[in-house]
């Protein structure tokens, strides 16, 4: 049978239990040690409040003299509802069946308690104010421990149990932000406290794109500004993020497949095994480079400084650390595993050639009479992290070691190659037509043309069309854009185009042949 919510004032007994209690000098549980004198009597037959209170204790007598007829099982129940016992709030279905009360009556009652609780705030309040921050958040687990040592509560409240409180009492001047692993507490007009799910989401991606990010490169990529202090709060905040060091976080539990610096370095290991830790930062740093520059994702990758790197190494299982100076993995690692098809080519010219040291030229050739794309061959001399360039054109693959001397024949070796003019000839035709007629290259997916002066230079900035759709671009004193269709067509090595510009219609017309085209004749 559901019990009956009968008003304070229609019951004498209580009041006189309440005398009683006041006569006797004896405080009730929870608050020994008060004499007759100590005690504050908020309502002559109500509720007595004792200076040096615990916070559990005095919501405790200010929970029974609101609801003096109800019954210990509806008191816990209606206690757990308010989070007057330091835990979060349970929802009114749990607390109706936990009181055998329906979830309209347990709200009932709740919206008395609320409402009686503000006239009848404990000084213990007072004190719980005291420690809550004024001017700026603090980790809530921290002040928890603070209100703990002082004697403010017998155990750690929970954020919310405390809002909670705050709320029923009349004190809505603070905000609990909650996070997986800790929260934050400030005041409530504080703006920061609006935007730690933003904050940490960034720090998580910028995070897993560097492996490990320093909180000023974090505070350059947040919207908003965050002082250094809190963002360390805050980031405390969520359970994936952890700090390596005082000043760089990483996020742990990310899938090893999607660690870059995993990867990055699985590949220059399975080359040469062990490496220093300057070469893998040098690797690591050609990688980021490709990745930042094709905008591939929001977040720019940026190497950690070698100690972080390091730090890092040690925390991934598959990796081991010598000496703080050389990286080795733990397991076997083969280049056909490792390397995309254009690395392996790479790798593969070295081999078939016998020497730690090549010219582009030589990779290239050696790439291309197996099929290789030119334009991948090209991003991974100039961006993977298996090969170091150690001279102006001279190359040689990550961890090996070369000779001066085998440096000076592979220069001496692309000297005697000698230099091959590619324009051939250019002039203005009788229609007004400039043309330029090139010598074509081996490799032409990459071929890139000088403006000349006499059609603007380095001030032309224009894009050129054909009937066909075919563009070329000026900019900068280049002329781009002659791969995408000469790649398509049956052109070869020492072949000869002609473009003719028109500089009015911005259109262009191209022809390929094997004999050198006529002279341009000079304007008379």
């Amino acid at each position: 049978m559901e019990i009956q919510d009968h008003d304070a004032s229609s019951n004498s007994d209580d009041s006189s239990d309440v005398s009683n209690q006041q006569g006797s000098g004896r405080p009730e549980s929870g608050s020994s040690g008060q004499d007759e004198s100590s005690l504050l009597v908020s309502s002559p037959t109500d509720f007595v409040d004792f200076p040096n209170d615990t916070l559990e204790s005095a919501l405790d007598r200010l929970l029974r003299s609101i609801l003096r007829n109800y019954s210990g099982p509806h008191l816990e129940a209606l206690r757990a509802r308010l989070g007057w016992n330091g835990e979060d709030p349970i929802t009114l279905q749990r607390a109706g069946r936990q009181a055998s009360i329906t979830r309209e009556r347990v709200r009932q009652i709740e919206a008395r308690v609320k409402r009686e609780a503000k006239n009848r705030v404990p000084r213990v309040i007072d004190r719980l104010l005291d420690y809550l921050p004024k001017l700026r958040p603090v980790l809530w687990s921290s002040l928890s421990n603070q209100l703990l040592e002082n004697r403010v509560t017998q155990k750690r409240w929970s954020g919310r149990a405390t809002k909670a409180v705050l709320d029923h009492c009349g004190f809505p001047h603070w905000k609990f932000v909650e996070g997986a692993r800790d929260s934050l507490v400030g005041p409530a007009d504080y703006p920061i406290l609006n935007h730690l799910s933003e904050t940490v989401s960034i720090a998580r991606r910028t995070s897993r794109a560097s492996g490990a990010i320093s909180l000023e490169y974090l505070t350059n990529c947040l919207p908003f500004p965050v002082p250094m202090s809190i963002l360390r709060d805050m980031l405390q905040c969520a359970k994936d993020i952890e700090f390596i060091t005082p000043e760089y976080c990483w996020v742990p539990r990310t899938p090893a497949k999607r660690v870059r610096i995993q990867n990055v370095s699985k590949k220059m290991l399975s080359i040469n095994r062990p490496l220093s830790i300057g070469d893998i930062r040098r690797g690591l740093e050609r990688k980021f480079s490709f990745r930042n520059k094709t905008g591939s994702a929001k977040y720019e990758g940026v190497v950690p400084p070698n100690d972080v790197l390091i730090a890092l190494f040690k925390m991934y299982p598959d990796f081991h650390v010598i000496n703080d100076a050389y990286i080795d993995y733990i397991g076997d690692l083969h280049p056909e595993n490792e390397l995309t098809r254009p690395e392996l080519a790479i790798v593969r010219a070295f081999e078939h050639m016998n020497t730690n040291a090549l010219d582009r030229q030589t990779i290239k050739e050696f790439g291309d009479d197996r099929g290789i794309n030119m334009s991948s061959l090209e991003v991974e001399m100039t961006y993977s992290p298996i090969v170091v360039q150690i001279r102006q054109n001279v190359w040689r693959l990550v961890g090996s070691s070369v000779a001066n001397e085998v440096v000076e024949q592979v220069q001496s070796r692309i000297r005697n190659k000698g230099f091959q003019r590619r324009l051939i000839d250019k002039g203005r035709l009788p229609n007004g037509d400039f043309r330029i007629v090139f010598r074509l290259p081996r490799f032409v997916h990459n071929f890139v043309a000088s403006v000349p002066s006499e059609i603007g230079g380095l001030n032309l900035d224009a894009i050129f069309r054909t009937q066909e759709g075919v563009t070329l671009r000026c900019k900068n004193g280049a002329i781009f854009g002659f791969g995408k269709f000469l790649t398509k067509s049956d052109c070869s090595e020492g072949n000869y185009l002609t473009i003719d510009l028109n500089l009015l219609t911005r259109t262009f017309n191209w022809s390929i042949s094997t004999f050198q085209p006529t002279k341009i004749p000079s304007p008379t």
